[in-house]
């Protein structure tokens, strides 16, 4: 990863250790989180008690989801904080099914060969500078016949270039949008075989809770819509080593 973007990534989430967690505790936030490990398992098809590892934990909101669910799961993210603050949540929680390690999704230079059962990655890949190399990575130490699912912002949904800075008055650094073309040539070429891919959810985490019954509609038809599933906001793909 380009040192500066490295550099600009982990000052961004060092700032955000402490508050990543807060969205995630209202209604929107639950459901998108829900949404997501729910499509993800759909895709994956993780046995519990399995090894997983989660490439960009941030503070770990999914990766204590995934281990409250059975697995055995370790968070890796760049920024030292977010990494401190999770492993102290795990220690007042008392979770010992979870670890986790600071570490660069290009890289994933702490990990052996083929160590995991699984892996997968949400809104990590689509900041780095070589999304590729960090897919050769996470094949690197995935295990024979084990499954990674990934995501990425789809390039067609309005909500990243026009609708998030209206809401949110905001705009993520470094940020990269895909089509499910290139997400699934991605994986082709780190190796990956039995590759699909979902468009799913116009909900995003930050939406006012009254929101949510009429964005859950949206969500239902849209993602069944032929066209307008093409607008959805995130690509979730899945590849077999």
């Amino acid at each position: 990863m380009d040192a500066q973007v490295k550099s600009e990534l982990r000052e961004h989430y060092d700032r955000l250790a402490a508050s990543y967690d807060k969205s995630y505790r209202r209604s929107a936030g639950q459901y998108f989180m829900n949404r997501k490990v729910d499509t993800m398992l759909g895709l994956a098809t993780f046995v519990p008690g399995s090894r997983l590892l989660e490439v960009g934990c941030a503070s770990g909101v999914y990766t204590f989801e995934l281990a409250r669910r059975g697995f055995h799961v370790t968070g890796l993210d760049l920024s030292p904080k977010c990494i401190r603050t999770a492993a102290q949540k795990a220690e007042q929680v008392g979770l010992t099914n979870v670890s986790f390690a600071v570490g660069d999704a290009e890289e994933l230079s702490q990990f052996d060969d083929s160590v995991f059962d699984g892996i997968f990655s949400f809104s990590t890949l689509r900041y780095v500078s070589d999304p590729l190399k960090a897919m050769r990575a996470i094949y690197r130490v995935l295990r024979p016949g084990g499954v990674a699912v990934v995501d990425f912002p789809n390039k067609w949904s309005p909500w990243f270039t026009f609708l998030k800075p209206l809401v949110t008055g905001e705009t993520h650094i470094h940020d990269h949008q895909y089509t499910t073309a290139q997400v699934k040539r991605m994986l082709q070429d780190a190796g990956f075989q039995e590759i699909s891919a979902r468009r799913i959810l116009y909900t995003h985490k930050s939406m006012p809770d009254w929101s949510l019954p009429v964005m859950k509609v949206i969500d239902y038809v849209g993602e069944r819509l032929p066209g307008l599933n093409h607008c959805a906001s995130i690509i979730m793909a899945r590849g077999r080593k």
